[in-house]
């Protein structure tokens, strides 16, 4: 890049309630995947399907964990220790799922998944 060209600025700034509706996304992606390896749970393939969805929920999960510990979501200390009590719930039970994976044992997390990215849309909303 030479020196007279200038970096260009994002039309808006990216506020938190964005990055929370990304989030939001995110689980709604994962919980897709997650519901794709419950119904398909015969097909060959599966047990890539599930790790890589349970990584993916992993992965997601601390993501949440690591923006409380940084203090992103501006968020009332009691919501923040809920979802920080939520994030590991759901890491237990991708645990639980990886050790013990049945297509039952997806449901739990799936729920878990979907209702806290209803909850995020929601505070986007809110914000």
């Amino acid at each position: 890049m030479r020196p007279e060209q200038q970096i260009q600025r994002a039309p808006r700034p990216i506020s938190r309630a964005d990055v929370m509706m990304g989030k939001a996304t995110r689980l709604d992606d994962i919980a897709a995947q997650l519901m794709d390896v419950q119904r398909r749970w015969n097909d060959p393939g599966r047990a890539l399907r599930l790790a890589a969805a349970l990584e993916a929920s992993r992965a997601a999960w601390h993501a949440i964990q690591a923006a409380l510990a940084d203090g992103q979501p501006m968020l009332p200390p009691d919501a923040q220790h809920n979802l920080l009590i939520l994030s590991v719930y759901a890491d237990s039970k991708i645990t639980a799922c990886e050790s013990t994976s049945s297509a039952d044992s997806l449901g739990a997390l799936i729920a878990l998944t979907r209702s806290l990215a209803a909850s995020l849309r929601q505070w986007r909303e809110a914000a």
